[in-house]
């Protein structure tokens, strides 16, 4: 728990008695993109912004991290990626750790995350082939080709695929299996485009800001949108299905 606590004047040091040695954010980074290829500079200065973190200041003004500093920000990635947790919730956990009402869970992998699709960041980067997508979904060269040509998938400007892209194929062919035909695919497809245009109107803004951390400021209100569009709609879906089908 006291690894997670604030090492700037919000909160208490885990060995007050001693000097922590300090590193510096670029050390921070470092340490992080192991495991946590996304995170950036950007992103560390939004946490800070946002007072998830208190790294302490040198007289010119340089960020100082210590060890307690790193584990705050391996606990608040772990947390936004596998629960998809909003920063305020990750707020409130990290300040009732500080008062010592809870312990802090350091493996959070373990925990069902509160929505089940994909996480929203963007896909690792990979190469595959119309022919990979086909073998690891499942499904023929065919079908693929078919689900491009419907632009329910895109490859890249080098003709290459995610494996975001084989989850969507994968799931568009137990759709079709269960009666889905590929205009209702389509019509999947336009529904997603269009929630993600409400989206973008919101986070758009946002992320023209001047501040240096506006972007990470758009992205991350964007993800939480996105999980709380998922959900309402699934929730929407299930309610409109049940009231059709009499049940």
């Amino acid at each position: 728990m006291s690894a997670l606590r604030k090492t700037a004047s919000g909160g208490t040091k885990a060995h007050p008695q001693k000097k922590s040695k300090t590193m510096s954010i670029g050390v921070v980074l470092e340490r992080l993109n192991a495991e946590f290829p996304d995170v950036t500079v950007s992103k560390i200065r939004f946490l800070e912004s946002e007072g998830l973190i208190s790294p302490e200041r040198t007289s010119s003004g340089y960020r100082r991290f210590t060890e307690a500093d790193v584990d705050r920000l391996r606990y608040i990635l772990l947390t936004q990626r596998d629960n998809y947790l909003p920063l305020k919730v990750i707020r409130e956990q990290l300040e009732a750790m500080d008062n010592g009402s809870v312990t802090a869970i350091l493996n959070p992998h373990s925990a069902q995350p509160l929505v089940s699709p994909e996480k929203f960041q963007a896909p690792a980067i990979t190469r595959l082939t119309d022919t990979d997508v086909a073998e690891q979904a499942g499904v023929s060269v065919k079908s693929v080709a078919e689900l491009v040509t419907a632009r329910l998938i895109k490859p890249d400007v080098a003709g290459f695929f995610t494996n975001d892209d084989v989850m969507i194929v994968s799931t568009a062919s137990a759709l079709k299996d269960m009666g889905f035909d590929i205009r209702s695919l389509k019509s999947l497809s336009n529904a997603a485009s269009r929630q993600a245009d409400l989206i973008a109107q919101v986070a758009d803004p946002i992320a023209r800001g001047k501040s240096d951390v506006a972007q990470q400021q758009a992205e991350e209100m964007a993800q939480q949108m996105c999980s709380l569009v998922v959900s309402m709609h699934a929730s929407l879906v299930k309610n409109a299905t049940r009231e059709q089908l009499g049940y």
